[in-house]
């Protein structure tokens, strides 16, 4: 039990105490930069990541941020999935606009050839005897589809894993439903959101109800 003397020692609150008080606090970037070089970055590349729904890859391709990378999705005419960074290297236009080929993406720009892997298939506006297709590439990650989602390894090509074929995903009579939810914060706000039960009392009214109501 705390003394008079011990409580009289305590910080006592304060009316009005806005500009006393820091409103934000400070983001631990240890966890939640993701970006190329950074802790959680590297570490969340050495992992396949889903990362779209396989419905949304249609006929143009799609532009998205991930891990901090600007890229783009697409779907060649024979029905690879290819995952480029989003501007092309010969003059930066974004392959968002780029033309899905048989092999490939095209450039909308000055018609830049990439095959999925990055490699240049034709650089129309070369001299015939050029090699600089042969002597340099496009940045790309390695992108499966599976289950109805699109995954990407990012990291390092020598230490991308197989694919994780869980025995959960290939039960007998289970039709798996893939789904998608955007939340427009960090990825660890999502986890610690889940983490947290109370604020469902307060937040999912509904949810509330059912799971923490006294009977």
């Amino acid at each position: 039990m705390s003394t008079d003397s011990e409580r009289s020692d305590r910080p006592r609150a304060k009316p009005y105490s806005g500009y006393s008080i820091d409103p934000a606090p400070r983001d631990d970037t240890l966890l939640t930069d993701v970006t190329r070089g950074s802790p959680c970055g590297e570490y969340l590349r050495r992992f396949w990541q889903p990362f779209m729904l396989a419905a949304e890859l249609g006929e143009l391709p799609v532009a998205l941020r991930l891990l901090g990378e600007d890229l783009v999705a697409f779907r060649d005419k024979s029905g690879r999935i290819g995952l480029l960074h989003r501007h092309c290297i010969h003059r930066g236009a974004s392959l968002e606009f780029g033309i899905p080929v048989e092999r490939g993406i095209m450039c909308c720009y000055h018609g830049w050839h990439y095959d999925i892997d990055g490699r240049l298939r034709e650089t129309p506006g070369e001299p015939a005897r050029s090699t600089l297709k042969d002597e340099i590439s496009h940045g790309a990650y390695p992108a499966i589809e599976r289950h109805g989602l699109v995954f990407a390894y990012m990291g390092p090509p020598e230490k991308r894993p197989p694919f994780p074929d869980f025995d959960t995903l290939n039960l007998p009579d289970v039709q798996l439903a893939p789904y998608a939810v955007h939340h427009p914060c960090n990825w660890l706000q999502v986890h610690e959101n889940l983490m947290d039960p109370v604020h469902a009392v307060f937040l999912h009214a509904k949810m509330g109800n059912v799971q923490f109501r006294s009977e």
